[in-house]
């Protein structure tokens, strides 16, 4: 009766499954091994609390019995309950030291966490349990990634491929390690074994798109693109509408539904897709985050612009009456497939001009020179930040140039870099308190409007300087982000917007020397004295 039991789990046959089991429980009513593997179907069936009742059952047979700990702690680390799910981790461990799952599991808790530090070790002891889990490799692997260490990435992802030469997970991740060191033939080749093992798998397809984009190749690359809907990440953005995706058909007469996806900084540049879409629509319906609503309405007229629905997790509500639909970041698809589609405009988005000219007065008072506002954090994630930001002090080529005026433009918590900035080099960014871009963009698109020179590092500040026509100069790592593709000086995004790269991976003191010296030669050609 065992084995037909674990058949009828197997085929999905849960009902039969159970009743199978509580027949040998019938004939043996301390067997808790039967218990666990009850609790493992109604697992199965996501019947959380009566799987949860069983473990607790068979753990009252036999209080040393590490597999109900350990199948308590997946279900509470499924419930997103941490804390339970560590405790029953740890307890699985003392009863079976010599099973890697609780420690490999443990791990991934941390993680979740977002203490990644703690999970190491875990992890590392997963191994040394048993040195053929490769799933604790795998788990290494993302964290040392997550860290921005590669080397170390790479040599437990080596282990994976060892083990499991055809773990798609592994592949997408060396592909994105290999395009960070632009050895991009390499990265491609990654990515086509994945694709070619699952098809149907979204991100390696999504990892592929973003290299053709780094690449240039905008045909190929956003029909590609398109595949981020099979990705985990778009899950929080995909909005399931009861109309048709529009796929470039004609829109006369018709109303078009464009709805947001990812961040702000997205937001405003694929926003630059806009003016070609709205007049082929009878109307045109945009969704946006809320603090873009003031400056997409005043900027796009003649649409009706909505704020962002519901929130990230799971949006169901529809917008006004519509006939189709399309995400932002597919517009693209159909309106930049090569390089000279993208529309040479100064910009395209338009500030409040009673903002403008109260942070015209504000700056006027600062001095008579250049003022240059910056912002030095970038990225979402912490490998993303790491790779993006240059910390305050590693500004002092620039930071100490005479006659400049520095403006804050860094969103989030600064002051207290700011204030070691003043005190260790004597210079001041001038900030204010009512100034708050996470809060008001509409009021931090007129501050930005009222500089001479934005300098910043990969973010949502560069976009909106852009988007607005003000000179601002990107401070890029060694392989950036797609959008920004390679070796260019310019972008085809942001006609007012100049890149300055890191010649080699890490390498920011070459880039600041640099634009150090070309903010010099502005404030000498801007100011030179009349003959």
């Amino acid at each position: 009766m065992l084995h037909l039991a674990s058949q009828y789990r197997q085929e999905g046959r849960f009902q039969e499954a159970v009743g199978t089991y509580k027949k040998i429980l019938e004939l043996d009513p301390y067997n808790f091994h039967i218990l666990n593997y009850i609790g493992n179907v109604l697992q199965d069936q996501r019947k959380h609390d009566e799987a949860i009742e069983c473990y607790q059952k068979a753990i009252q047979l036999n209080p040393a019995f590490a597999g109900s700990y350990y199948h308590l702690g997946t279900l509470f680390e499924i419930m997103g309950q941490y804390d339970k799910a560590i405790q029953y981790y740890e307890k699985a461990i003392r009863y079976d030291p010599h099973f890697a799952g609780s420690y490999n599991n443990l791990g991934n808790v941390y993680r979740k966490l977002g203490r990644v530090d703690e999970a190491i070790p875990h992890f590392q002891k997963a191994i040394e349990v048993n040195p053929q889990f490769w799933g604790s490799y795998y788990n290494l692997g993302e964290v040392y990634q997550s860290k921005a260490l590669d080397d170390e990435a790479i040599a437990f992802y080596q282990k994976v491929l060892q083990s499991n030469p055809q773990h798609i997970g592994t592949m997408n991740n060396m592909a994105n390690i290999l395009v960070e060191r632009q050895q991009i033939d390499d990265a491609l080749s990654y990515c086509q074994r994945a694709i070619h093992l699952a098809p149907e798998y979204g991100e390696p397809h999504l990892t592929k798109a973003m290299i053709l984009l780094l690449m240039g190749n905008f045909e190929e690359g956003w029909k590609e693109y398109e595949w981020r809907w099979k990705t985990e990440d778009a899950k929080q953005w995909k909005r399931q509408l009861s109309r048709p995706v529009w796929n470039g058909s004609p829109l006369k007469g018709k109303t078009l539904f464009i709805y947001t996806e990812q961040g702000v900084g997205d937001e405003i540049m694929f926003a630059s897709c806009f003016p070609d879409v709205i007049p082929q629509a009878e109307k045109c319906i945009i969704e946006c985050d809320r603090r873009l609503v003031p400056l997409f309405s005043r900027s796009f007229l003649g649409t009706e612009l909505i704020e962002r629905i519901g929130n990230d997790a799971g949006i169901q509500s529809e917008p006004p009456l519509f006939d189709m639909v399309i995400a932002m970041g597919s517009l693209p698809l159909h309106f930049r497939p090569v390089l000279s589609c993208f529309p040479q405009i100064k910009s395209y988005l338009i500030p409040d001009p009673e903002k403008v000219d109260k942070w015209h007065k504000r700056v006027r008072t600062l001095g008579d020179g250049l003022r240059v506002g910056i912002s030095w954090r970038g990225g979402k994630d912490p490998r993303s930040r790491k790779v993006r930001s240059v910390f305050l002090e590693q500004w002092q080529e620039i930071l100490l140039l005479k006659g400049i005026t520095f403006v804050n433009l860094q969103y989030g918590e600064c002051k207290e870099e700011m204030k070691a900035v003043k005190e260790e080099l004597q210079v001041i960014i001038h900030d204010w308190e009512d100034a708050d871009p996470l809060k008001d963009l509409d009021d931090f698109a007129a501050q930005i409007s009222a500089l001479d020179l934005v300098i910043s590092v990969d973010n949502a500040t560069v976009h909106m300087a852009g988007a607005l026509g003000v000179p601002v100069w990107t401070l890029l790592p060694y392989s950036p982000n797609w959008r920004w593709m390679l070796d260019r000086e310019d972008s085809p995004w942001y006609p007012t917007m100049r890149l300055f790269r890191q010649p080699s991976l890490g390498d920011w003191k070459t880039v600041m020397i640099k634009v150090g010296q070309e903010l010099q030669d502005l404030q000498n050609k801007k100011f030179q004295p009349s003959p």
